[in-house]
């Protein structure tokens, strides 16, 4: 068929095809389309328009020959394996010879081409194609890959053969009816080409652009570090269709494509390596690989960040699911979004079935009213909301005290919901409750206190302003309680106190308030009574009541003896003011004998007592500043070597109004106010000025006496006070302390300490009023004293009275047996001094020999006499 007359013999314008044709052929061959799919690339070199044209305008020799050249000379350029080389062109020419077989085969050439010879060489084309595509199959499948990955291709194949053949068959066509088309032909079909790959590459850059977009979402999903790193990785391989890909810390190699990567803040390299040596990396290659190595270094950035955040979250969930406090958060539709362990412990749920620790659903629950009040404040305010004390619902309904702290959640300016956390303060508001009553209460007796009733007579008085009704306050003093308490001891006279107060509260009105004033003293307030009688009323109870036997535990039955003191409110008058009425009332009656006698406050004849107490506490005061107050001295005298031995200090106040005020006036106030303690240390300060300035002008020692009142002797700093005289360069003998029988009394254990301290820095002790208080001459021993002074009201007696007589001789020979020096005070007379030298007393002192002098006329005392003892020597 191919021998027909006038068909063999090749002109020169079929070799000029056949040349063409061929070195597209080999362009093909070299720059075939790649066409990617699913991380795959398949090579197309869309031959079959070139076929169809040498099969139509060209001997089938020559078009075999040709194909074959190129062929060899593509596998040449591409370096491909002999064996590969040799299979490729094998494939080729069958399926080439084939193809223009079975076109010869149905439509023999002529020399124009027929519509038969075109649907002959379409003919051709398709079994070329065919055997191409079996060809390759065989050789893949038998090496493992499966049919159905090979029909995925064969919409392309059959795509661009179809398309490569109807070209071919518009261009013979028209290089046969004009050669010169030819030339347009070449340029035509290498823009087709070129078009046909642009649309390959535009859409696996699509692919690529849509992968990378799906890896940045993955990457940024899973938010752990590993995930992260295994979905780069495998993005490489996939998007770069690279085998390998691997993240190193050194440099890439060669054939390696790399690009910087930040993990965990090192630059490590992502790599990518290992694709077919035919299709090597380019430029975009290389952007991809750096947008992935961007992608993971910020995913990692992202999961490091949420992993802080996930373990701060984990770590504020645990700390608010298991704080001690309850915390809730309610949503701005009034909804539980959250509740602890703690707050769903302590406060009401409407069902069990919520969720706790958990954000709520849908379904959650309704806020209680009382979470729903303060978050929806929090919410309209946008301030935080505390409250200290309110009262939240239990499990069981009853009213909890709790503190709160309730704080909007703002979202985008918006208040979105408000989160409130509560504490129970149960045990808080129980101490609050013992703090008030030991603050308000007393402790022994379980009444109010001094505190209490002071506020509460406030109140009174402030509504009587308004009201203008009276109250009235009942003063009750315990006659004799010292006694009691020091002959039965503390413990008893506590009980003895207690057993008052319950006494007194059971005859009181329930509304009236009973108080414990202090010590042994209780006030009862009465409140918007009618008049006077009503309190007399009241007082006559108390005392009714109290005078009934009350039986201790151990036995003693003992009577209460008070004294009361009644006082009703005044326009005008403050509660000290009505307290100190009431006071002065119960003085009164204490001094009209007590035993139960009640003394109403009456301003014509007690007001001024209390007015002149006021002012003498006030002129006092300022006496001390002004220095109005003066120390007298009174010598004391030895019988024996007539000469003086020492001497008294006495304080006398010269008023600048009222002349000198005797002490009886102003010492017990200034003892009941404590200014007690600033004019002692006034006395003894300037009882050691005068002891040097005797010692250093007469150089003679002196001792000095001071008397101590109760408030002194219990101070403190008594004992630093009396070293200050050693301080001063004196000895601490010339420093004589002298003491109340009474005040030793009082406390018997406290006044050994205080006396053997002082006793310590060596200054002497002497017991003032010996005789006359209730002690008994069995305590004397235990004191360390060095003088014991004899009362005047003994002195006093000793020449008309033998029992007089009795008691001061009993107490010198007393002194005697210890080795101590008695005194006798207040010798006025001279039959008096011979009873005391009759009776052996070593010491006295009285106006007989000297009355209290001042400082300059006791020096002039000092200075006649120590003048004369050395004269007579």
């Amino acid at each position: 068929m191919w021998r027909q007359p006038g068909l063999v013999r090749v002109d020169e314008r079929q070799w000029i095809v056949a040349a063409a044709m061929g070195a597209l052929v080999l362009g093909s061959w070299i720059w075939p389309v790649v066409v990617y799919r699913e991380g795959e690339s398949e090579a197309f070199n869309m031959d079959e328009g070139f076929f169809v044209i040498l099969a139509l305008l060209v001997p089938p020799l020559v078009t075999l020959g040709t194909l074959a050249l190129t062929t060899v000379a593509a596998q040449a350029a591409r370096r491909r394996p002999l064996v590969k080389s040799a299979f490729n062109v094998g494939q080729v020419l069958i399926a080439a010879g084939l193809g223009i077989s079975v076109s010869r085969g149905v439509a023999a050439p002529s020399a124009s081409l027929t519509a038969d010879q075109v649907a002959a060489v379409m003919l051709g084309v398709a079994v070329y194609c065919v055997v191409n595509t079996l060809l390759v199959a065989g050789v893949v499948v038998s090496m493992g890959t499966a049919w159905r990955e090979l029909t995925d291709d064969l919409p392309i194949q059959v795509t661009l053969a179809g398309a490569g053949a109807l070209v071919g068959v518009v261009l013979a066509l028209a290089i046969q009816a004009h050669p010169w088309v030819l030339a347009l032909a070449i340029p035509g079909l290498i823009v087709q080409r070129r078009l046909i790959s642009a649309r390959f590459a535009a859409l696996h850059d699509h692919t690529r652009m849509k992968g990378l977009f799906e890896v940045t979402l993955e990457a940024n999903q899973g938010l752990r570090h590993q995930a992260v790193l295994d979905t780069i990785l495998e993005s490489v391989r996939r998007l770069l269709r690279s085998p390998e890909a691997t993240l190193r810390s050194d440099p890439p190699g060669p054939g390696q494509l790399a690009a910087p990567m930040m993990v965990a803040d090192q630059q490590l390299w992502l790599a990518a390596a290992g694709r077919r040596r035919d299709e090597p990396f380019d430029d975009a290659d290389q952007g991809l690989l750096k947008a992935l190595a961007a992608v993971g270094s910020g995913a990692l950035s992202n999961a490091e960040l949420y992993q802080q955040v996930r373990l701060e979250r984990e770590r504020l969930s645990s700390i608010t699911l298991n704080i001690g406090e309850g915390v809730c958060a309610v949503g701005a539709d009034g909804k539980l979004s959250f509740v602890n362990r703690a707050a769903a412990d302590m406060i009401e749920l409407s069902s069990s079935s919520i969720t706790i620790d958990d954000p709520m659903s849908d379904s959650a629950l309704t806020a209680p009213d009382f979470l729903l009040a303060p978050a929806s404040e929090a919410m309209r305010t946008g301030h935080t909301i505390r409250e200290d004390d309110a009262r939240f619902r239990d499990k069981d309904g009853n009213a909890v005290p709790v503190a709160y702290t309730a704080s909007a959640v703002i979202s985008d300016g918006t208040p979105s919901g408000a989160v409130i956390a509560f504490r129970d303060i149960t045990e808080r508001k129980a101490f609050e409750d013992e703090l008030h009553h030991h603050a308000f209460y007393d402790s022994l007796t379980g009444l109010a206190n001094r505190r209490l009733l002071v506020e509460r007579l406030d109140h009174a008085l402030q509504r009587s302003a308004l009201d203008r009704k009276t109250h009235a306050l009942i003063f009750v003093d315990v006659d004799r309680f010292k006694s009691i308490n020091d002959s039965l001891g503390h413990v008893t006279g506590d009980e003895f106190l207690v057993a008052i107060g319950a006494c007194m509260k059971s005859v009181v009105r329930s509304h009236d308030l009973l108080a414990r004033f202090g010590g042994d003293e209780f006030v009862a307030l009465l409140e918007d009574v009618a008049g006077v009688d009503v309190a007399v009323a009241a007082a006559r109870r108390i005392c009714a009541a109290l005078e009934q036997p009350i039986v201790l535990r151990d036995g003693y039955e003992v009577v209460a003896s008070v004294s009361v003191g009644i006082a009703l409110s005044q326009p005008g008058k403050s509660a000290d003011d009505i307290l100190r009425d009431a006071d002065v009332a119960m003085y009164d009656a204490k001094a009209k004998g007590g035993g139960g006698i009640y003394r109403v406050f009456d301003q014509a004849s007690m007001g001024s007592r209390s007015s002149e107490r006021l002012r003498i506490e006030a002129d006092l005061r300022k006496g001390l500043d002004r220095g109005e107050l003066e120390v007298y001295y009174q010598p004391f005298y030895s019988l024996d070597e007539e000469r003086i031995v020492g001497a008294e200090a006495l304080v006398r106040w010269r008023h600048p109004t009222h002349g000198l005020i005797s002490p009886a006036r102003f010492i017990p106030m200034a003892e009941e106010t404590g200014l007690i303690l600033p004019l002692g240390r006034y006395v003894l300060d300037t009882a050691c000025r005068q002891v040097r300035s005797i010692r250093d002008r007469l150089a003679v020692d002196l001792p000095i006496s001071v008397n101590l009142s109760p408030r002194q002797f219990q101070e403190s700093g008594l004992s630093s006070q009396a070293a200050a005289l050693d301080a001063a360069g004196l000895p601490s003998e010339l420093l004589i302390f002298e003491i109340t029988e009474n005040v030793v009394m009082e406390d018997l254990s406290g006044a050994r300490e205080v006396m053997k301290k002082l006793n310590r820095l060596g200054v002497r002790l002497a017991i003032d009023d010996f005789g006359t208080g209730h002690s008994s001459l069995a305590y004397l021993k235990q004191f360390p004293v060095q003088e014991v002074k004899v009362d005047r009201t003994f002195v006093q007696g000793i020449v008309e009275s033998p029992v007089d007589s009795a008691i001061v001789r009993a107490v010198i020979d007393l002194a005697n047996a210890m080795g101590i020096s008695a005194v006798a005070e207040g010798v006025e007379t001279e039959d008096q001094l011979a009873g005391l030298r009759m009776l052996g007393c070593p010491v006295a002192q009285g106006f007989y020999f000297s009355p209290p002098l001042r400082a300059e006329e006791f020096d002039e005392l000092l200075t006649r006499h120590f003048a004369r003892t050395a004269s007579a020597r």
